[in-house]
């Protein structure tokens, strides 16, 4: 990374959405307690800030409708917990009572979704706040929070109608940024100095990023009945980007070799090399794009692929006038598939679009709400030890008992709210995440207490004290949605420095912050031993739902083009990137879980990448559509099934070899892939036998 990139990094995140976002939000949020503290009315600050303080962190990107829709629900809700939790703070027992029912109540939200869940987290919050602050007139004091939520959604709202696609031109830049990384990996595959084993583990991360961004627009262009219109042009516009985006992802994901073979075959010469450097300035010509197609303007500035990738590209095919028959096959197939990669950054650079009939057979043929990832809304089959959700909100409602036995057993304090607010920061439903969350946590807060005890002792004036609580405000917005520790590291100061100087006693404030935090992580951890949701116990499903999807990918790819049912097939291939990263996330928390050391990693990490390159080859025959249907070898895609299946034992231990010959010319390429498949899927069988059993 260079000067000239580390610069463009940072100026593309002061430009781009995050800070923006940030910006106007420590606006609003700062506006009206200066406004109503100038006016001489404490309370109405207080409240008013309060709510557009809190309420701001349930507006996640979304489009008009849905943003809308949030914006009643959190109003709402954050008025009832509050003028709730506030009328009854005159009894300890009847707010114990209270707050662990809100504790669990508001974490059972998450039936509803990841937005409602989102919503309960806060309203959670909320309460632990009006604990805090202890307001002397409940209904007052709800209002001011009712008009905080209402002024901050106003000012969200109209952000939105007068720049509705601002999120999703911001998703497809941030789809192309990691598209570009990922092919910057698929470029080391080809560079023999780099260990092929770490590099592929690095792939199928960046593999699953990809995917998440799909998902994101999706869901953020999907449910956008405006956009979806067939009317409305801006929504066509971006309907088709966002299938040059998908059409990009299947070439990037058909970019798979036995990159062990193809080393060892081009070892000699310039090949490698070259290719390499290929690969790498189509990943560069990835991220100038992303520069550019957040606007729905067309970008037509100079580009890679038009100087010194037709330079290199030259240089190979040269090159490969000087290879044998079986290197000049891999190079070819390595050209092929970065025309391919070309000719769809070039369409999505000049914004071309197919024709208004196309886009009208295409929107006939594909039934989008079935790509929307939906959300379960059945309370009733939730209400059992089962569910990873009541679980989760029993443990936290146990949690906030424990709270409060241990805060009326130690000195009171109008902090000691802090410990519940870290409770609800970083009780997670997984042992992973909490431990995570707890480790970032400490950490912020540490760092962000040694910040602000910095500034108060070279600092004395109120007004420059409270200006840095602004600007670590903003650090937190900016930052909240990127890096949880460093968006900690920034609200840590920014209490500390406005409420000391608001209500002075710097050092208790302090001390007071420090074992809040650290009581409320301790208590946190142990009780992820509490109703336990452990990823460990999951991987055997994880590993037969990852095979299921793959092997009715397999099916689809192998039918002829236009025999597909064109919504089947989207969703077969859909449904198997979601399954290898629910798998790839299952893993990953696993391994720190407790009984990891009892777990072999080893041979998990065996499993899915054996997947992943099995879904890289389905992925290049169902781009291929070379193929006739009932050409491709019944008896080869059985035996696929059955070892993916992990069913009946082969009479050999090595995969049976394929007559090519009794196949027609245009689907040898197809039969190929289907025998490397069929290699990798006794692999599979191999390393999986210690996991299904």
């Amino acid at each position: 990374m260079g000067k000239n990139s580390i610069g463009s990094t940072i100026s593309y995140f002061f430009l781009g959405e995050y800070f923006s976002d940030a910006l106007r939000t420590t606006i609003t949020v700062v506006l009206p307690i200066i406004l109503f503290f100038y006016l001489g009315n404490a309370e109405a600050a207080k409240g008013i800030g309060v709510g557009a303080l809190l309420i701001s962190l349930t507006d996640l990107p979304d489009n008009r409708l849905n943003k809308l829709k949030t914006a009643l629900s959190s109003i709402i809700v954050f008025f009832l917990a509050t003028w709730v939790v506030s009328s009854v703070l005159y009894s300890p027992y009847l707010t114990t009572a209270v707050v662990v029912m809100a504790a669990f109540g508001c974490s059972m939200f998450a039936v509803y979704g990841q937005k409602l869940s989102l919503i309960g987290t806060m309203a959670l919050i909320v309460c632990t706040f009006v604990m805090g602050l202890h307001p002397a007139r409940p209904l007052y004091f709800s209002s001011y929070i009712l008009v905080g939520g209402v002024w901050y959604y106003v000012i969200s709202l109209i952000q939105i109608l007068i720049r509705p696609y601002r999120s999703l031109h911001h998703a497809i830049f941030e789809c192309l940024m990691s598209s570009a990384s990922f092919l910057n990996a698929k470029a080391k595959n080809y560079d023999v100095d780099v260990p092929l084993d770490p590099q592929q583990k690095e792939a199928i991360k960046l593999h699953i990023k990809v995917n998440q961004k799909h998902e994101l627009i999706r869901n953020l262009l999907l449910t956008d009945k405006y956009a979806m219109n067939p009317d409305n042009p801006k929504g066509r516009l971006l309907l088709e980007r966002a299938r040059l985006l998908i059409d990009l992802y299947e070439q990037l994901n058909a970019v798979h070799y036995d990159y062990a073979l193809v080393r060892k075959t081009l070892d000699t010469g310039t090949s490698l090399k070259l290719i390499a450097g290929l690969i790498r300035l189509l990943a560069k010509e990835l991220e100038q794009l992303g520069r550019h197609v957040r606007s729905a303007k067309a970008y037509k500035g100079e580009v890679a692929t038009n100087i010194e990738y037709q330079q290199q590209r030259i240089m190979l095919l040269q090159e490969m006038e000087r290879l044998n028959e079986s290197q000049r096959k891999i190079v070819l197939k390595v050209v092929s598939n970065m025309n391919d990669i070309v000719r769809i950054i070039e369409m999505i650079r000049g914004n071309e679009r197919t024709t208004e009939k196309h886009l009208q057979e295409l929107s006939g043929k594909i039934s989008y709400p079935l790509f929307i990832t939906g959300d379960r809304f059945s309370i009733q089959e939730h209400l059992t030890l089962k569910s990873p959700i009541f679980r989760f909100s029993l443990r936290l409602a146990i949690c906030f008992v424990f709270g409060f036995l241990l805060i009326w057993q130690l000195e009171p304090s109008k902090y000691s709210y802090w410990l519940f607010l870290t409770l609800v920061i970083v009780a997670r439903p997984k042992f992973s995440i909490t431990w995570k969350r707890n480790l970032q946590r400490l950490k912020g807060s540490m760092g962000g207490v040694a910040i602000g005890l910095i500034i108060i002792y070279f600092v004395k004036s109120p007004a420059v004290l409270l200006s840095f609580s602004v600007v670590f405000l903003l650090g937190f917005y900016a930052f909240n949605r990127l890096n949880y520790t460093v968006s900690v590291l920034c609200i840590t100061p920014a209490v500390i420095l406005t409420l000391g100087s608001y209500q002075g006693h710097f050092d208790h404030l302090v001390h007071d912050r420090i074992i809040f935090t650290v009581l409320g992580c301790v208590i946190a951890i142990f009780a992820t031993y509490l109703f336990p949701i452990w990823d460990s116990q999951q991987l055997r499903a994880k590993i037969t739902d990852a095979v299921k999807a793959s092997i009715r990918y397999l099916e689809v790819a192998i039918q002829n083009h236009a025999e597909r049912d064109e919504n089947q097939s989207r969703m077969a291939r859909k449904n198997a990137n979601l399954s290898l990263s629910g798998l790839s996330e299952a893993i990953d928390s696993a391994n720190q879980e407790p009984m990891r050391k009892h777990i072999d990693f080893n041979g998990l990490y065996d499993v899915q990448a054996i997947i992943y390159q099995i879904n890289a080859i389905i992925t290049s025959i169902y781009l291929s559509g070379h193929h006739q249907s009932g050409q491709a070898n019944a008896l080869l895609v059985k035996q696929i099934v059955s070892n993916l299946s992990n069913g009946t034992e082969l009479k050999s231990d090595a995969v049976p070899s394929v007559d090519v010959m009794d196949l027609n010319h245009d689907d040898h390429s197809t039969s190929q892939k289907l025998v490397h498949i069929a290699a990798l899927s006794f692999e599979f069988k191999r390393f999986s036998a210690g996991f299904l059993g």
